[in-house]
């Protein structure tokens, strides 16, 4: 909306009668006015951000506080979204995802609350996902049918060996939650996280797993499903937020009149309870699941968790936040330097966990022994009580609160929009009756932290809050091998028990109640039913297409021209920076070496300062330098990639100078002899490997891909499989001279001033004098400057089983189109929304029970299918296999293809922040896409009809002819499926 004007708006909001203003105030910090309400009637709580930011966001909550683990709240979450009053569609989400411009639609639960927000830039297509989102939460169908509850929570089938409904078959569970929460307790670092909260929180319904626990969701029954929303899902609970270049009192006054006003006021009792102190420190130990293949040596986790709370006091809580830096998050960090060199553990983890009434502060060694367990506590409570004493270093804490305040000032939530962020963050205060805008204050909060440094601020939170609290848990968790597998047995065992106990007339109910469910999950939604939901029009939706801006520039430095790609962007004065070093050269084993340069450089000595001290300088002078390994797709070639190592920085104009000093610095001295600190960092990498499985369905993708295409088979070798499985290979003890080697000898090869391109995101002011000082870094590079052949890298198809202690699956299918002849189209962007929230959806969520499943095709020709937390393996392939038959057989009528082409538009038109802005210039720069190649592809998208997507069946079948598949997840799955792989190994090795 242009022209915003925000007294205006207050005007007419304080006309409206049927709220009442609280409060008025100026957050200079975000460019809002904060405007807090009262629903006269209801006593709705309402927070308005009256802003000129065209991406607006609405959100309602509730409070819902846990009394079991049964994970009501989340399954009701789940299911309040699959049909209501005025729009009784089965899925009325899915058809805002596919047919709306939003750019945010999600429903999140907390162990506190449930909210529903929702984001737009269209203000009509604002209106109707606030209306349907409204009209969820009050009026959901899940009171009409009962089958949602089953297939959202959990149900009994009673199946064949293949899945199959069977009479005499066995009898098994399914759900998307229960699939969901078992994928969730399938991770071990998410286990030590509940067990944390069960023994801080005993009898808390912090102590509850809000999510549900998978030994407790079939407890649940329907009618406490319906007690929880009937209870907590009312105006009187309800936490309504507005942000952004609205009309708000309009939007406000529409929300009264439809539903607010048809509500009395009635008094809910879902205050959060107060926390009890612990009696004295509490100690609990807990098992994890391991395959066969891992070693319970080194695998053990000690965590000291500790009250602390501060989360209705913002500079105790911010406080916090820089505490967990320093102590544990920062290069160099106190606690986690001292463990480590203490040989306690691989890798150290924790801080401040807020978010919740009491929030607390945890510290996690991960990879050790529980022998170590009386050494870890002495560490802690030995570092800490230094530090209190002898004081943190000052330039330290300085450069951790620049960290946290250069991000507060950016506001780059990357994909996420900053409203959404600053309404998530008001409930951290205004569900527990405070202020919501407190954390948005920032300017006053880093100001007293800063003023306080030298009050011994932060020693003081360590004596007050963390040492001699006895409101401290101290938790172990040791690796069960086959604990998976056991207790995937018991469940069996205890199924097959039930099914002993039933007469044949209750099996028959469960048979023909799988049967119904099936048939509901099969059969569309009416014709009818789907006019309902609000939808806009093709003619709302802009033709144009803005190309990225770049220019290719040079600057003349040590008497060489290096490229710049110059992307104008404005950035409120932070010059975002790239260095770009081509490593085209590197064959598969210099990549991977390559890519553990990457994550040593920064975090390791220089031969001018610690590692500790590098990372405080970077900090006090920069909103962060890291280092990446990229590809970039090049020349309109869409088979062909270049590799690169690059920089990444963020710095405000002038700052520049100091840039080039510490980049050259960091690339040229870094001392990768320094064995312990390379061995130590090889550790803590490795001990971050639960993330393949925590993100298994990309990891499966990556793998998958990188059978044919070189793009994945780099980022394979670079982040995947392929290099955890380089990292577990290497004893450091007689493998160091070879690491040396390599990582000396590629550091002298790559960084070169013949070898750099510059990439600067900045408006002209700041390209001004962004080349000030740039030769105290050329002039440092290493002056080999060979520029070695590039490599060819070789694929191979292998279509293999990796085994986890995972109880669920991540199935992925994998071809390329381009191979066999066939162009990108933009139609396959459609068929894309089509099958992610249509056939994939309905099939493998829907009626498979996995969380999630998606559908991906690229200008490459890269084309896959992937499940996320998936009961099936087979199935799910077959599912796969039988999209030919459904865009062969695709039928729509008009509106149901604009709801489609809207979709696939929506992502096309995702609002991008000055950074996402700029780097996609120099994507375009290297692609060399050129603007009628983006006009064509939104034409196509556009223009889409039913027989276009008919016509992509040919490409399909060839993408599927590449028979590549990648799983990884339950061995006992994977092993009945075996026949789909080549190999089953397990991922993990000992």
């Amino acid at each position: 909306m242009k022209n915003y004007n925000i007294d205006e708006e207050l005007k007419h909001i304080k006309e409206l009668s049927a709220y009442e203003i609280k409060d008025i105030s100026d957050i200079e910090e975000i460019s809002a006015k904060a405007v807090v309400l009262e629903h006269k009637k209801t006593k709705a709580r309402v927070f308005t951000l009256l802003s000129d930011d065209d991406n607006k966001v609405f959100t309602i909550g509730f409070r819902t506080p846990s009394k079991d683990s049964t994970g009501v709240a989340h399954i009701l979450e789940h299911s309040v979204l699959c049909g209501s009053k005025k729009f009784p569609a089965k899925d009325p989400f899915v058809e805002l995802v596919k047919g709306s411009l939003n750019t945010f639609l999600n429903a999140i639960t907390y162990p506190d609350k449930t909210v529903y927000p929702v984001a737009s830039c269209n203000d009509k297509d604002f209106d109707n996902l606030m209306e349907v989102y409204l009209d969820a939460v009050f009026y959901p169908n899940v009171y009409n049918e009962e089958k949602i509850f089953r297939q959202e929570g959990w149900h009994y089938e009673v199946v064949d060996e293949k899945g199959n409904p069977d009479e005499n078959g066995d009898i098994i569970l399914n759900g998307v939650v229960y699939n969901e929460m078992k994928g969730a307790f399938s991770s071990a670092d998410s286990v030590l996280e509940r067990s944390i909260t069960k023994v801080l929180f005993e009898g808390h319904s912090y102590g509850e797993e809000s999510g549900g626990d998978p030994d407790f969701i079939p407890t649940l029954t329907y009618e406490n499903f319906l007690d929880m929303h009937s209870k907590y899902y009312h105006p009187s609970n309800s936490y309504i937020y507005l942000y952004g270049d609205m009309d708000m009192a309009k939007k406000l006054d529409w929300i009264d009149r439809e539903y607010l006003d048809k509500f009395e006021y009635r008094e809910v009792d879902s205050k959060i309870e107060e926390v009890k102190e612990l009696e004295s420190v509490k100690e609990a130990n807990f098992e994890y699941p391991i395959t066969e293949a891992q070693g319970e040596e080194n695998a053990t986790y000690l965590s000291w968790n500790t009250l602390v709370g501060g989360e209705l006091d913002p500079v105790v809580s911010m406080g916090f936040h820089i505490l967990e830096y320093v102590l544990i998050d920062a290069p160099g960090a106190y606690l986690t330097d001292a463990l480590i060199d203490a040989g306690i553990g691989e890798d150290v983890f924790g801080g401040y966990a807020n978010g919740i009434s009491m929030p607390y502060f945890t510290v996690t060694s991960k990879n050790t022994n529980l022998d170590r367990k009386p050494e870890f506590l002495a560490v802690i409570e030995g570092t800490l009580r230094k530090l209190a004493d002898e004081g943190i270093d000052k330039e330290t804490i300085k450069a951790a609160i620049n960290v946290f305040e250069f991000k507060a000032r950016e506001a780059d939530y990357g994909s996420y929009p900053k409203g959404l962020m600053y309404g998530l963050s008001s409930f951290d205060s205004w569900l527990y009756d405070a202020d919501p805008t407190i954390h948005l204050r920032f300017e006053n909060i880093f100001k007293t932290l800063r003023e306080e440094i030298d009050n011994n601020y932060f020693e003081n939170l360590i004596k007050n809050y963390l040492l001699d609290n006895k409101n401290t848990a101290i938790v172990t968790m040791t690796p069960k091998k086959g604990l998976t597998t056991k207790k995937d047995a018991d469940l069996k065992a205890k199924l097959k028990a039930f099914k002993d106990t039933l007469s044949k007339e209750e099996i028959k109910k469960i048979y023909d109640d799988t049967l119904a469910l099936k048939k509901y999950q099969s059969e569309p939604s009416s014709e009818e039913d789907l006019l309902k939901i609000p939808l806009l029009s093709r003619d709302d939706i802009s033709r144009e297409v803005k190309m990225p801006e770049y220019e290719e520039k040079s600057v003349k430095a040590s008497g060489k021209d290096i490229p710049v790609i110059h992307s104008k962007v404005f950035t409120s004065g932070i010059n975002y920076m790239k260095f770009i070093f081509n490593i085209d050269f590197a064959n598969e084993e210099e990549l991977k070496y390559l890519a553990l340069l990457k994550e040593i450089l920064g975090y390791i000595d220089t031969k001018k300062q610690s590692y500790a001290a590098l990372s405080t300088n970077v900090n006090l002078n920069s909103g962060g330098v890291g280092y990446v390994i990229e590809a970039f797709a090049i020349d309109a070639n869409p088979i062909d990639f270049t590799f690169a190592f690059s920089v990444n920085a963020k710095i405000l104009y002038g700052k520049e100078s100091w840039l080039y000093s510490n980049v050259a610095e960091v690339l040229t001295m870094s001392k990768l002899e320094d064995k312990k600190r390379v061995k130590d960092i090889i550790a803590e990498v490795k001990a971050g490997k639960d993330r393949l499985v925590s993100s298994g369905h990309m990891s499966a993708l990556t793998r998958a891909g990188s059978y044919i295409s070189k793009e994945l088979l780099f980022n394979d070798l670079t982040k995947g499989i392929a290099y955890l499985n380089f990292l577990e290979n290497i004893d450091i003890e007689k493998d160091f001279d070879r690491v040396y080697e390599n990582l000396s000898r590629l550091s002298k090869t790559v960084f070169s001033a013949d070898n750099l391109l510059i990439h600067t995101i900045c408006d002209e002011k700041g390209y001004k004098n962004a080349f000030n000082g740039i030769e105290s870094l050329t002039d440092s590079l290493f002056k080999e400057g060979t520029k070695p052949e590039k490599a060819v890298l070789k694929t191979e198809i292998k279509n293999e089983g990796f085994v986890t202690p995972s109880m669920v699956n991540y199935v992925a299918r994998f071809g390329n189109f381009v191979n066999h002849g066939f162009k990108y189209t933009g139609v396959l962007r459609v068929l894309k929304v089509l099958l992610s929230y249509d056939y994939l959806w309905n099939n493998i969520r829907v009626k498979g029970g996995a969380y999630g499943c998606s559908a991906i095709f690229g200008r490459s020709g890269n084309s896959g299918f992937v499940s996320y937390r998936d009961p099936n393996v087979l199935n799910t392939n077959k599912v796969y296999e039988g999209i030919v038959d459904y865009v062969k057989n695709f039928t729509a009528n008009d509106r149901e293809m604009t709801k489609s082409v809207i979709g696939a538009i929506s992502e096309l038109d995702t609002p991008m922040t000055p950074s996402r802005e700029g780097l996609k210039g120099l994507s375009s720069y290297y692609s060399k896409v050129r603007h009628e190649d983006l006009v064509k592809e939104r034409e196509e998208v556009l223009n889409t009809s039913e027989e276009d997507i008919r016509a992509l069946v040919p490409l399909i079948e060839a993408v599927l002819s590449d028979k590549l598949i990648c799983a990884i997840g339950n061995e006992d799955l994977i092993e009945k499926d075996k026949e789909l792989f080549k190999e089953v190994k397990h991922l993990y090795k000992d």
